[in-house]
């Protein structure tokens, strides 16, 4: 199967890398599977994690089963799960596996964690047509890769994207039923609905039950799963969407210049300046701006009552990094993404 675009840079330096793969692969006949390979890809960067995404559609008869396998020096790991999904996890399962560690690493719910320096993976994707109906077409992989957490190093310098917000629908999680626990379906419901509006689409505008009913993971027993979220506004037609690592602040603002606001992975006790408890597990949250002082401005789904808030910068970023700068790309791929990716979003 051929690869009609590889879309990574070559810039040793940096610390994460997207390599974007565009296969328009379409499923076999209702009731059959297929098995896809892609060997080799390298993101010209050593790294120790990788975080596969995919977008299918028409994908109600989709499913897809993921699979990694790492190499570097001295050795071949085994094949690793990265995830089973499909959008209706009654007809088939949209889960993680657990129980996968050994001696050269582990998958954390959709991560897939190394020992050792890794240098090139294996991609694998057994995709199958549920139904009778119009075929699934892959149309989007990408792999996330990260070379260690990184440190604090962001120096303020003022830009376009200061002093400017981009108009997102807000949301509280608490609103709706286990809102503990849904801040992520709650920020890809905030971004689909931005996209609904700017596009006058309203099947994007999918309110937090909706989505949480199609991105949940019944292994992990939650919403959170990153690829899970992305592949599922990944689905709408004409939208692209993917899980990447940035390297700054500074990479966020291109985004917010460009009015595409996206969603950050981060600590909630870092982000409000709180040393972090051992609970603390993560949290979405969409940026929408920046203050003209250059703190970054947020919808932030756990603020009942208050979601637009304002977290200052330095606090920001180290709840950020403990994610490895981890965001939610989404928008129309006819809409163009900023330029200056530096080999961290796909630019085309």
């Amino acid at each position: 199967m051929s690869v009609l675009a590889i879309l990574a840079a070559t810039i040793a330096a940096s610390q994460n890398r997207l390599v974007a793969l565009r296969p328009n692969v379409t499923f076999p006949e209702a009731g059959q599977e297929t098995v896809v390979v892609y060997p080799d890809i390298d993101p010209k960067v050593p790294f120790d994690e990788v975080i596969a995404s995919w977008n299918v559609g028409p994908a109600t008869n989709a499913s897809v089963k993921v699979d990694l396998r790492a190499s570097g020096e001295g050795y071949t790991t085994k094949w690793y799960r990265m995830g089973e999904w499909s959008l209706d996890h009654d007809t088939s399962p949209r889960i993680s596996v657990d129980n996968q560690k050994d001696e050269n690493g582990n998958v954390l719910t959709d991560t897939l964690r190394l020992k050792n320096p890794g240098q090139k993976v294996d991609l694998q994707l057994t995709l199958r047509n549920l139904a009778p109906g119009p075929k699934p077409v892959l149309n989007l992989l990408t792999l996330a890769f990260s070379n260690g957490k990184g440190e604090a190093n962001d120096v303020p310098v003022r830009s376009d994207a200061w002093g400017k917000t981009v108009e997102v629908p807000k949301l509280a999680q608490g609103d709706y039923p286990r809102g503990s626990v849904l801040c992520s379906p709650t920020s890809v419901s905030m971004l689909l609905s931005h996209w609904s509006n700017q596009l006058g689409r309203p099947e994007l505008n999918q309110d937090v039950p909706e989505v949480e009913a199609r991105v949940w993971d019944k292994v992990y027993d939650g919403a959170g799963n990153w690829p899970f979220n992305t592949a599922y506004m990944g689905s709408f037609p004409g939208i692209r969407s993917y899980v990447a690592r940035f390297n700054s602040i500074a990479d966020l603002e291109k985004w917010t210049s460009a009015g595409l606001p996206l969603a950050c992975s981060v600590s909630f006790d870092l982000l409000r300046g709180k040393p972090q408890s051992p609970n603390d597990s993560g949290h979405l949250v969409v940026i929408v701006g920046f203050t003209s002082e250059g703190d970054p401005v947020f919808n932030d789904p756990a603020r009942r009552g208050q979601v637009r808030m304002i977290y200052k910068r330095a606090d920001f970023e180290k709840a950020w990094l403990n994610s490895r700068r981890t965001v939610y790309i989404v928008h129309p791929a006819s809409v163009k993404a900023p330029a200056g990716s530096n080999g961290l979003w796909i630019e085309e």
